[in-house]
């Protein structure tokens, strides 16, 4: 290939070959990647004879030669006598725009919805797969996190992403997240603006898809600023910045994409930069400017029961939910007139609650004692925010006993939750020693994969009566 460049340098000196008009100032002939080859010339028949001349040249020299099956040409600008003319000469099919190139679509125009279809087919793709199906609240968090959003990222590098296409993929994650397909369904048990929030601001810190693009779109216009030994930044700057300063120009010929990075010095802006703090960036960090533009938000007081929590993620799924009062408790569901009977599954006759159920029936309050004597300590129980503010004062910081009083909370909720499950839907019971040994088996196998918390585990080693 460097021999068909050095080839290719010499139609400068050839009489009868112009180049395309964008391409002139950066005497721009050829883009090629491995074996992707892209040709530029004026749309005449001396221009194109000239390419082709050398493009043979190269072809007897290597013995490669152009697939004329996977070969297109495309016209702009050209009469269709002077297309026909082309085609002949060259023998390749006329191509239409958009194409793609090293997987990538190019067009002249904004790109459209349909346009992102792969991008849309390849989260479908893995949302309707079998193992999807069988994934807990926590399993699909992780798969949001770490597959879904790392196609999303990918995309939004190399395209800046219409809102409706953002609008689209959040409408799947969403719902993939609470009912676990893509179906119709207006089930959302917390709002997604709010599952984006940090954790430590009652979020699950899931990707704000619309800011990262904004922030994505910045590093093209730090790329204007910065790194002018790019091939596409010296054109930008040849036919539109010309020796100006980036953060002013206003390109309202460009094409939209480029109009799209030169107005993103708003979105820097916005973060609290200005063009000199842009250009003094040795590197820029998309996850930087992405916190920037998040801005800071009021911690709750009980992040660290969740967040500092080592017990399984399906366990502090159900203490997040259970804390923001977002469970499907029977006093929920009659307000919205889903439902008349009211009553704690479990075994009182007062209506369920989230304060009720967890710490003011019977039969949770029978586990939560028999696990404050396992943990050995010695109190009454309390309602439900009560507890929440005991343990957030009382199971802080990195101590052995601490840890392990978040996780009994956090499995403890979880259990208690799953019990009433079972008879609500399964018409199943277990009685509350059974629930008791579940908790403390599992927190017990759970904690003890961390080598600090063997010594209390140790004192920890029976079932309270």
């Amino acid at each position: 290939m460097e021999y068909l460049t050095r080839t290719l340098k010499n139609l400068q000196t050839h009489s009868t070959f112009k180049h395309y008009s964008r391409c002139k100032k950066l005497q721009l002939v050829q883009l090629s990647f491995a074996d992707d080859l892209l040709l530029f010339s004026r749309g005449d028949i001396e221009s194109i004879k000239a390419l082709l001349e050398c493009f043979q040249l190269f072809s007897k020299a290597s013995g490669l030669v152009a697939n004329v099956e996977k070969s297109s040409i495309y016209f702009g600008g050209v009469s269709n006598a002077e297309q026909l003319l082309i085609i002949r000469e060259l023998g390749f099919a006329k191509g239409e725009l958009p194409f793609k190139y090293l997987g990538v679509p190019l067009s002249t125009k904004r790109t459209t919805v349909f346009q992102y279809k792969p991008l849309v087919d390849k989260i479908l793709e893995r949302i309707q797969s079998w193992i999807a199906r069988f994934l807990s609240y926590a399993g699909r968090i992780q798969l949001i996190k770490s597959v879904l959003f790392s196609v999303q990222i990918f995309w939004s590098q190399v395209f800046i992403l219409p809102k409706k296409i953002v609008k689209v993929i959040e409408s799947l994650c969403r719902k993939f997240l609470w009912i676990g397909s893509v179906e119709p369904s207006k089930k959302a048990l917390i709002a997604w603006e709010t599952l984006c929030l940090p954790k430590s601001a009652c979020g699950l810190n899931l990707l704000d898809i619309q800011t990262w693009n904004k922030a994505a779109i910045s590093k093209m216009l730090w790329n204007l600023c910065m790194k002018k030994d790019k091939k596409w930044i010296q054109w930008v700057h040849s036919y539109y910045i010309k020796g100006g300063s980036v953060w002013e120009t206003q390109a309202k010929q460009a094409s939209w994409i480029i109009r799209k990075i030169l107005k993103a010095n708003l979105t820097v802006a916005a973060a609290g930069y200005e063009e000199q703090d842009l250009i003094q960036m040795q590197q820029y960090s998309i996850k930087t400017m992405y916190l920037k533009l998040r801005g800071v938000y009021a911690k709750v007081h009980w992040r660290r029961l969740v967040c500092n929590n080592l017990g399984a993620p399906k366990w502090t799924f159900i203490l997040y939910l259970a804390i923001s009062r977002r469970l499907l408790t029977t006093d929920r569901l009659g307000k919205w007139g889903m439902i008349e009977d009211q009553k704690c599954p479990l075994y009182d006759d007062a209506n369920e609650t989230t304060d009720h159920l967890f710490f003011g029936c019977s039969y949770s309050t029978d586990v939560w004692k028999s696990l404050l004597i396992w943990q050995g300590i010695s109190r009454s129980l309390m309602e439900w925010n009560e507890e929440i503010d005991w343990a957030v004062t009382n199971a802080r910081g990195r101590a052995a006993g601490s840890i392990l009083c978040r996780m009994i909370l956090a499995c403890g909720v979880y259990c208690i939750w799953a019990e009433r499950n079972l008879r609500v839907f399964q018409t199943k019971t277990r009685p509350a020693r059974d629930v008791i040994r579940q908790v403390i088996q599992d927190v017990y196998c759970k904690a003890y994969m961390k080598s600090s918390l063997h010594k209390k585990l140790s004192q920890l080693d029976f079932y309270p009566h």
